[in-house]
């Protein structure tokens, strides 16, 4: 019966290989396999890697291929730094193809980066964990050189050595105005930190309809692997850490406080929820951003999202994260040439207001990194350009965003509303081939 099982399996696997294949074949970007099916049917199955290496093994190779299918606006040296962790989150979910030969989705909790590396190594022997990690590393530091050496020029063309910032070819040959480049790189740098998003919420107390306004949150800290292991802690970004129990895991010289830079396998970076509840939509953010502050704040936003992205998985860290450090190196840098900010704190605060998931209308929508950069099905272009012909005012591609699978017409009509809330002037979504409402 267990033979049959693995059979069944296995021509299951397949037959999904070749429909992805003859997908992608038929269009770029037709990513039918690439969502999270509301009505899938039945409940998960909690595997392990233990026990199911060898399943894990082959899921992560389809759900890898697949991904390198669609239409991406970046390169392949880019997608290879960026996939793994796509294909990480989808076997924390069961999203794609982790499922079994009926559909049933297939979770592995206990899924990390460097495992999944692992099991793509047949495809590609590049993909070693420390040949990913600190190709991440050097692509963040050669971001951060390239901006402090053009920092002061009054426009900034996209290009580093003949390659746009962290490989986004929707960014090749663009030329911004340097200071608002700047102040999008730090407003979004700014918005996921915690003590700006209380402060969000002391300033403005209420959604734009008048309920509490509730934003949750938490940070990233440097840990030493080992004891936070021998301590039972598997997900602490699942469960609210309070003040002492931060302070008693300092104590105990698991998390890890001096201001220096720490290197893999002996610490990692592990994010811990301070506070409960949602978080901000980086897509309304990213909007917000555009329509008060120009197109090339919002390319200069959309950057640190990626320095986001690349921060979660590198190989020499430090406390605090890429991205907010950089906001405030960027920040002092201005200060001390000029003698002002680049960004008031009150402009932070707005950002995170308007995209908080939980203000109204609500929006528990967030898409991820590689979702900004893809063509989805129905489109022609990537999401974030359909972000920005909303901004303008121009006809916008009917899709579904993010792995919830968000329907346009909704989540547009949403930023609509807020913008409104916030006295800017913004135009209802236009659609191909249906007339503005």
């Amino acid at each position: 019966m267990a033979r049959q099982r693995r059979r069944a399996s296995r021509s299951w696997q397949a037959v999904r290989r070749l429909e992805a294949v003859l997908a992608a074949a038929r269009g770029r970007g037709r990513d039918h396999f690439d969502r999270r099916d509301p009505e899938r049917g039945p409940r998960p199955r909690l595997l392990d890697l233990q026990r199911h290496g060898r399943l894990f093994d082959s899921l992560a190779a389809l759900d890898y291929e697949y991904l390198l299918s669609l239409d991406f606006a970046a390169g392949p040296d880019t997608l290879r730094l960026l996939l793994p962790q796509s294909v990480l989150g989808r076997a924390q979910n069961g999203h794609g193809f982790w499922r079994d030969e009926a559909g049933q989705p297939l979770i592995f909790r206990d899924a990390t980066f460097d495992r999944v590396l692992a099991a793509l190594a047949s495809l590609d022997p590049g993909l070693g964990a420390a040949a990913v990690r600190r190709e991440r590393n050097l692509r963040l530091q050669r971001l951060q050189n390239w901006l402090l050496r053009e920092m002061f020029t009054p426009e900034m063309l996209l290009d580093d050595d003949g390659e746009p910032p962290l490989g986004i070819e929707l960014l090749r040959g663009r030329r911004v105005d340097t200071r608002g480049f700047l102040r999008g790189l730090i407003m979004a740098g700014w918005m996921d930190d915690l003590a700006q998003r209380r402060a969000c919420m002391s300033f403005y107390r209420r959604t734009f309809t008048g309920q509490p306004l509730e934003i949750g949150g938490g940070q990233t800290f440097v840990v030493r692997s080992d004891l936070l292991a021998a301590v039972g802690i598997v997900d602490p970004g699942a469960a609210v850490f309070a003040p002492e129990d931060i302070a008693r895991l300092v104590e105990l010289g698991i998390i890890a406080t001096e201001d220096r830079t720490y290197e893999r396998p002996e610490h990692e970076q592990v994010y811990f929820r301070l506070r409960a509840g949602e978080g901000v939509c980086d897509d309304l953010a990213l909007i917000f951003i555009g329509a008060r502050h120009g197109e090339d704040a919002f390319l200069g936003a959309f950057v640190m999202d990626a320095v986001d992205t690349y921060d979660k998985f590198l190989w020499t860290f430090a406390p605090g994260g890429v991205d907010g450090k950089l906001a405030q190196l960027l920040q002092e840098r201005w200060r001390e040439r000029y003698g002002e900010p680049l960004v008031s704190g009150e402009e932070v605060l707005e950002v995170i207001r308007l995209g908080a998931k939980l203000n109204d209308p609500p929006c528990l929508l967030s898409s991820s990194h590689r979702r900004f950069l893809q063509t989805e099905q129905g489109s022609k272009v990537p999401t974030l350009v359909n972000h920005w012909r909303f901004v303008a005012g121009k006809p916008i591609y009917e899709i579904e965003l993010g792995y919830q699978r968000f329907p346009a017409s909704k989540f547009y009509n949403i930023a609509y509303n807020r913008l409104q809330h916030m006295n800017i002037k913004a135009m209802p979504a236009a659609f191909y081939g249906r007339p503005r409402r």
